[in-house]
């Protein structure tokens, strides 16, 4: 988990280089367990593996995690890892035989206590939800495809007529759109999977259940009372419709948002889901918050080699809005074709990357307005420009912390971004910037003249710059001992 300090990269790194400039997360499951797999995921163009924590044992993560750090180590390239907190979910009880046909002419009740005789009486994992329930209240089951609503309530039971028939099984989830619940969002399991995820060094923990800051805030005091190492990155799920209301809100406290389409598709009418993204993507570019796009972007992959067109058009249309990342979950996590499912999604990717616009005229608010990093940003939009102007070859960015980085990354560049930072940490936190490699090496700690040998020496090993190719290189410098942004153009010698 410390700061390795790599003299040369090798040519995996060169290989990596080369792939999409949108990031590729993965979800880890049965069907991708092997490291033979995971190795060849990651050469395909996977740098971000997600641990699902609603699902499995912490022991099968244990090894993953090791897996994962073994073979980022063999390639020589950073993979950071996402630990997806299960959250809140609400559940449906044991139902008789396991199962109950929900039928319209019916009337049905979620009560305190299950009589195991009674079909057409519900409980639920959370138990204050007869309390929050109102009269005319919405409840959804079976991802949506079973509808009921509210028309009578007491203390004890709340009894609704059915909207949507349908089957519904034990231990389905539950959605309630219309209220919001008092459920926290992190629950006593989340407590241990944070503190398991603490001492394992995850990079990046996604918070579900998010409706404003104040969750936010909440996990970091979480993390803070441990004092780890290494802190990890927040990922805020925007799953929600609370969440959508405080957009802004959630955007200027998490480190990363996430388009969580599975949930927030039930919470909120389908066919806002569009615009909904769209929304999230265009506020996250406006802070300079790197955004995943998620769930069900090849879902047809986990049963068949090819995705249909509208999958295909799907993932080309987030890339086009403006997300950093998109994410694969049950194609690779329990689908029959987890590493076709991979190099498609880097494939259409890739396609459709030269036709994303720069972003140079973006405003930007929040995290990114304030006067240093206004000049970080105003330091990054000069290296682009500079870059354009003489046909350089590729822009390389120093970084401690990865915000030089992120802003270079936020202009969407079509040039080559390679990241130079002593931190293993913030290396794998670059794995989910647009465009950009990175790379750790001490050279970043030395004369001016030791980082353009690193550069040169990188370029000939993974043969990415030849003789005469320009770089521009970019980021914060204290050679004189007083820190001071930094612009420089060089040739290769």
């Amino acid at each position: 988990m410390g700061n390795e300090k790599a003299t040369h990269p090798s040519s995996a790194m060169h290989r990596r280089t080369q792939h999409a400039k949108t990031k590729i997360v993965a979800t880890v499951g049965p069907a991708c367990q092997s490291p033979d797999l995971l190795r060849k995921m990651v050469t395909t163009g996977v740098t971000i593996f997600r641990l699902n924590f609603a699902h499995g044992v912490n022991d099968e993560k244990t090894e993953r995690v090791s897996d994962i750090r073994n073979i980022a180590d063999e390639l020589g390239t950073p993979v950071a890892i996402l630990g997806d907190l299960g959250g809140p979910k609400i559940r449906l009880g044991e139902l008789p035989n396991g199962m109950v046909e929900v039928e319209s002419s019916t009337r049905y009740a979620f009560v305190r206590e299950a009589d195991p005789g009674d079909l057409t009486t519900f409980t639920t994992t959370y138990e204050g939800l007869i309390n929050d329930l109102q009269l005319e209240s919405r409840i959804l089951l079976a991802d949506g495809a079973v509808s009921l609503r509210v028309i009578e309530k007491d203390k004890d039971k709340v009894v609704c007529n059915v909207v949507q028939a349908g089957l519904v099984r034990s231990g389905q989830g539950v959605n309630i759109p219309d209220i919001e619940l008092r459920v926290p969002s992190i629950t006593d399991k989340d407590r241990i999977d944070i503190q398991w995820m603490l001492a394992h060094g995850i990079d990046l923990i996604g918070l579900s259940f998010v409706r404003s800051g104040n969750d936010i805030r909440e996990l970091r005091r979480i993390i803070e009372k441990y004092k780890p190492v290494q802190k990890p990155r927040i990922v805020a799920k925007i799953e929600k419709p609370e969440a959508v209301k405080r957009l802004n809100e959630i955007v200027a406290e998490a480190d990363a948002i996430m388009v969580a389409r599975g949930d927030l598709g039930v919470e909120v009418d389908i066919v806002r889901v569009p615009g909904i993204q769209k929304e999230i993507i265009r506020t996250c570019n406006r802070h300079g918050v790197p955004v995943i796009t998620a769930t069900q972007m090849l879902d047809s992959m986990e049963r068949n080699r090819m995705p249909t067109r509208a999958e295909a058009s799907d993932v080309a249309n987030a890339v086009l809005d403006g997300t950093d990342a998109v994410m694969l979950s049950g194609e690779t996590a329990i689908g029959a074709y987890p590493l076709e499912a991979v190099r498609m999604m880097a494939n259409i990717v890739t396609e459709v990357e030269p036709l994303v616009q720069s972003r140079e005229e973006l405003p930007i608010e929040g995290s990114l307005g304030n006067a240093a990093l206004q000049t970080t940003r105003a330091i990054a939009l000069c290296a682009m420009h500079a870059a354009k102007q003489l046909d350089a070859h590729r822009i390389v960015v120093v970084t401690r912390s990865g915000k030089t980085a992120l802003a270079v990354s936020g202009l969407r560049n079509a040039m080559p971004v390679l990241a130079l930072t002593e931190s293993s940490e913030t290396a794998r936190w670059l794995c989910i910037a647009w465009g950009v490699s990175a790379v750790v090496t001490d050279a970043c700690e030395g004369t001016p003249q030791r980082l353009i040998a690193f550069i040169e020496d990188w370029g000939r090993q993974t043969h990415a710059l030849e003789q005469g190719d320009r770089v521009v290189l970019v980021g914060a410098s204290d050679w004189e001992k007083t820190e001071k942004d930094l612009l420089l153009v060089h040739t290769i010698t």
